[in-house]
């Protein structure tokens, strides 16, 4: 089995150049959804700030060189 991150267009699949191509046969394609990434990056995000917040201050820089 050969698993290759690749771009959809809408039409048809496009896969990096300078991917080794197997001989023709079957395939299985697995669509992610972009938009999930997007609302987990955004969670992520936030997460990032709040924990910068609560980390980034004078009483815990003492941690810092841990």
């Amino acid at each position: 089995m050969l698993a290759i991150k690749a771009k959809y267009d809408g039409r048809k699949i496009i896969l990096p150049k300078n991917t080794r191509r197997p001989p023709p046969g079957e395939v299985i394609v697995v669509f992610t959804k972009t938009e999930e990434k997007a609302e987990e990056n955004a969670w992520l995000k936030a997460q990032e700030a709040a924990f910068a917040q609560a980390w980034d201050n004078d009483q815990d820089a003492i941690y810092d060189d841990l």
